[in-house]
């Protein structure tokens, strides 16, 4: 029966769901950082941007690469690949190295990330059973949320005491922990994996993924929530005056409600495509109310909850949508190396593109990428699922 998968394994979808949760701390732990790290470092404020967003480059170049290798990898030792690379970066990053070091740890940690945000959730979709993959991938789809609101919570403390260097030491520390466990739990890869695809065929078969609505939509609609995100998670507190204390922990966990509700709303309610399209059709609105706030002085917080939690919804829909319309392994593994590829496109732009309205437009306009982007993403899930009903289904 185990090998079948009859009976979700919910002890190994929280340890891979917690390994992702750590993968993102390698953005949420610059984000919280980023005025002690531009202060260490002397830096400016796009510098440190740029140091923030690097990871994202990463995943961006090579997210559907490590998609379409991962079979032949094997899942598990990509994972573990990812694990261990982040954990040996996030000591190295301890010791607050020169500045351009400390970019190629950057570099380097995007790999790391990469590896576990393809890996992690295609596994999940094997252990989970068809009946709680929503679910799974609702929790699964938290990761970030929960990363931040960790750092958010926990951060300030371990700084107190520990400094800037203990933040560091502490997420390499868990990141250690979670390798082990993935190495305890984890079966290993079975035989017979398929070969690596031959290098001159890569750009084909990438082109092949993105002609496919069904391993593309979800990278798309994953792609305009975190251009949204991670920005907003940076910068709404900047904004926020005397809430700042208290929404800039809440902010990451009302997003986390939102991507967890996702996944029970599509299980029970709404089927993943219809839900992705009402969430982002609701976090432009949100958006509207939230930049009025900000412009006319009216209560920000209340606007900012309720655009975090629609934002949430939607890029749990998001990934919802991979089992939903990918049925085989391999097409699993390919949308969610689409989905690393594009969400960390969003990752990169989202920070610049933010703080360039903000200084152009004033705090008001910070709302103005969100708004377009979930047009964006309704327009796209509407487009997207049409063109479906033509195409052929893996």
């Amino acid at each position: 029966m185990s090998l079948k998968f009859e009976t979700t394994r919910w002890h190994l979808v929280l340890v891979l769901w917690l390994s992702g949760v750590l993968a993102a701390m390698q953005f949420s732990k610059v984000s919280f950082a980023f005025q002690a790290l531009q202060a260490h470092y002397a830096a400016s404020a796009s510098t440190m941007g740029w140091i923030l967003s690097t990871v994202g480059m990463v995943g961006l170049v090579f997210g559907v690469v490590a998609g379409l290798c991962a079979p032949a990898i094997g899942y598990r030792r990509l994972l573990l690949i990812g694990m261990g690379l982040g954990a040996v970066l996030a000591w190295g990053q301890s010791f607050t190295p020169a500045l351009p070091l400390l970019w190629v740890t950057r570099l380097l940690e995007g790999v790391s990330q990469v590896s576990v945000v393809v890996a992690a959730p295609t596994l999940i979709i094997q252990y989970a059973e068809p009946r709680h993959r929503s679910i799974a991938m609702g929790l699964w789809s938290t990761f970030v949320g929960v990363a931040f609101a960790l750092t958010a919570a926990g951060g300030g403390w371990v700084m107190q005491r520990f400094g800037l260097d203990g933040l560091l030491l502490a997420h390499g520390l868990g990141m250690s922990v979670m390798f082990l466990l993935v190495l305890a739990l984890v079966p290993a890869d079975g035989n017979g994996r398929p070969a690596w695809p031959a290098l001159s065929a890569l750009p084909r078969l990438h082109l092949q993924l993105y002609s496919q609505w069904a391993t593309a939509l979800p990278g798309f609609c994953f792609f305009c929530y975190t251009s949204s995100a991670i920005a907003l998670f940076t910068f709404l507190p900047q904004h926020a005056g005397a809430d700042r204390v208290w929404l800039a922990p809440l902010l990451p966990l009302v997003t986390i409600g939102g991507t967890f509700s996702a996944g029970w709303l599509a299980q029970s309610l709404l089927v993943p495509d219809r839900l992705v399209r009402w969430a982002f059709g609701g976090v432009a609105l949100a958006g509207l109310y939230l930049g009025g706030a900000l412009a006319w002085g009216g209560v920000m917080s209340v606007a900012a909850i309720l655009l975090m939690y629609l934002l949430g919804v939607a890029g749990g829909s998001s990934f919802a949508l991979v089992p939903h319309l990918n049925h085989m392994t391999v097409a699993q593994a390919r949308a969610t190396g689409a989905v690393a590829q594009l969400g960390n496109l969003g990752s990169t732009l989202g920070p610049p593109l933010v703080a360039v309205c903000i200084a152009h437009m004033g705090a008001r306009a910070m709302v103005l990428p969100a708004v377009v982007f979930a047009v964006l993403g309704c327009g796209l899930a509407t487009w997207g699922m049409r063109s479906l009903r033509t195409q052929p289904q893996n």
